[in-house]
């Protein structure tokens, strides 16, 4: 999962966003939670990033283990069945050739917020 989460903050650059932020006041299913700040217009769009925990792996795990997505939304998840709501990038076989695809979404969000 690290070298998953290094691409995703690696890339944030170059798709107009910065990092503002993690949120600490996290449930068990979610590792870890990005507050976003976009930098291109409209400068001050945010959106979340999740990294979603294995909900068969439950609360009794170590920071880092049992990962298998990134979920990207425009409002802080509160539940988990929220964050399966929005758009994912699970960290499978071949979760490097989708992406693009992830950032992409990140900028339908930014687009939908309309500013900050």
């Amino acid at each position: 999962m690290q070298t998953q989460r290094t691409e995703l903050l690696e890339g944030l650059p170059e798709h107009g966003w910065r990092f503002a932020g993690e949120e600490k006041d996290i449930q068990w299913w979610a590792d870890e939670m990005w507050l976003l700040e976009s930098v291109w217009s409209p400068v001050g769009s945010r959106a979340y990033i999740t990294l979603l925990v294995d909900p068969m792996v439950g609360p009794n795990r170590r920071k880092g283990e049992a990962v298998w997505a990134a979920m990207a939304s425009l409002t802080r998840p509160i539940s988990r069945l929220s964050a399966e709501g929005d758009f994912t990038l699970t960290f499978g076989q071949g979760w490097k050739e989708r992406l693009p695809e992830f950032f992409e979404h990140l900028s339908t969000l930014r687009r939908q917020s309309g500013g900050g």
